[in-house]
């Protein structure tokens, strides 16, 4: 493949995760874990790497108005619109220094400098998402707000700005282990995360991990210890409300996203998964010894859970977080399977390109089982992918 751009890269974390904001990136960072720091190699390279921080259990939605303010720089806008209709405070933080200022400006040649995304589990679904917003922006919020008082991104026309987007793992279709019975134990699982955090997130502390659901007044401020306790206040996120990680994940809740993110004509998808579980007689899937230890019980019972309600018992086989058949593109999108992992030497806009399931758990896509070099090599594999297919002027 020869290279036939050199855009920057956007890496975009999953659920649970965290972005270079938080100084636990600073000996753990969230693509490439404790075996290498991915961002820096991008930078290293010269191809300048943003990894913006988003809320570990925030919508899609509220996803991306975090990031297009962490990129650009200003004040998280939710959309006056999407705050009213879901009772929360339409702004949030607010970033004074863009993580990414030369995306969308003009080369010394005149060229719009663009960029590539790559998202690991949900980040990929946000980066569909904003690159939605980018490109065509919201007619609710247009229609809700003032034009002097609307945020850029639901202005739309950035047509262009997005070369590529390459997910990781990534719950295009949903996730089961948000439907049925295990759904409702992951809900309570983040509902106490959630209340653990909290103390974390009254102290300075609160660097290390932020929960980030002040917009609902679920994040006490620092220092607000009489605020700390909000057990009641996660239940009713977590089980009750739509504007959230949880019910974007489920079967419905990604499919009715789908249905708002067609593929854009101008950009190139391309999707990897993995799945580390074995079939056993009776159609379950069993998880590999090797595989996370703290994600090994969930892909356990993903493996037997009744999937009756779902398309097929394909969606047995996991990667211990998400199910392997959800990784590979967005339902109903035109897509092109690479049997033997090879991009053919015309890539074309707006199909995905899905590479065969690797031997790899959820983690493994940041690091866990792989060795420096390896972990490195892959992700530049990942961006010479990206970067041989041809530049479309907008």
């Amino acid at each position: 493949m020869s290279q036939q751009n050199r855009y920057p890269v956007i890496l975009l974390h999953g659920m649970f995760g965290y972005g270079q904001q938080q100084i636990t990136t600073n000996k753990v960072p969230y693509f490439g874990l404790w075996v290498k720091d991915i961002r820096k190699m991008f930078n290293e390279m010269g191809i300048p790497c943003a990894a913006p921080s988003m809320g570990p259990f925030t919508s899609a939605w509220n996803r991306a108005c975090e990031v297009y303010a962490q990129l650009f720089g200003g004040t998280v806008d939710y959309g006056k619109a999407h705050a009213e209709k879901y009772g929360m405070d339409r702004f949030g933080a607010t970033y004074d220094t863009p993580l990414l200022p030369q995306w969308g400006t003009l080369d010394e040649n005149g060229e719009l400098i663009k960029a590539n995304i790559i998202g690991h589990s949900f980040g990929g679904v946000t980066g569909r998402l904003l690159t939605e917003l980018m490109v065509n922006g919201s007619a609710e919020e247009r229609a809700a707000t003032d034009p002097n008082d609307l945020s850029e991104l639901f202005r739309g026309g950035h047509k262009g700005w997005v070369h590529s987007i390459t997910t990781l793992a990534s719950p295009h279709n949903g996730a089961s282990c948000l439907e049925g019975q295990i759904g409702v134990v992951m809900r309570h699982i983040c509902r106490g995360i959630c209340d653990v955090f909290n103390i974390v997130d009254v102290t300075p502390a609160r660097a290390i991990y932020n929960i980030g659901l002040g917009m609902y007044g679920l994040t006490p401020e620092q220092g607000d210890f009489k605020h700390v306790w909000q057990d009641q206040g996660y239940k009713k996120y977590m089980f009750e409300m739509e504007d959230t990680i949880v019910a974007d994940l489920t079967y419905e809740g990604a499919h009715a996203l789908n249905d708002r993110l067609p593929e854009q004509p101008d950009v190139y998808y391309f999707s990897h998964r993995g799945y580390r579980s074995f079939p056993t007689l009776f159609g379950n899937q069993i998880p590999s010894p090797k595989a996370f230890p703290l994600i090994n019980i969930l892909g356990f019972f993903m493996g037997r859970q009744d999937v009756s309600q779902l398309p097929d018992k394909a969606w047995r086989q996991n990667d211990m977080v998400i199910n392997t058949i959800s990784g590979e593109a967005p339902d109903g999108a035109k897509r092109k399977d690479l049997k033997d992992g090879k991009l053919p030497r015309s890539i074309k806009p707006a199909t995905w390109y899905v590479y065969p399931a690797e031997w790899k758990d959820h983690m493994s896509f940041l690091g866990w089982t792989m060795g420096k070099e390896a972990i490195g090599d892959y992700y530049k594999g990942l961006y010479e992918a990206a970067s041989s297919a041809p530049t479309i002027k907008p």
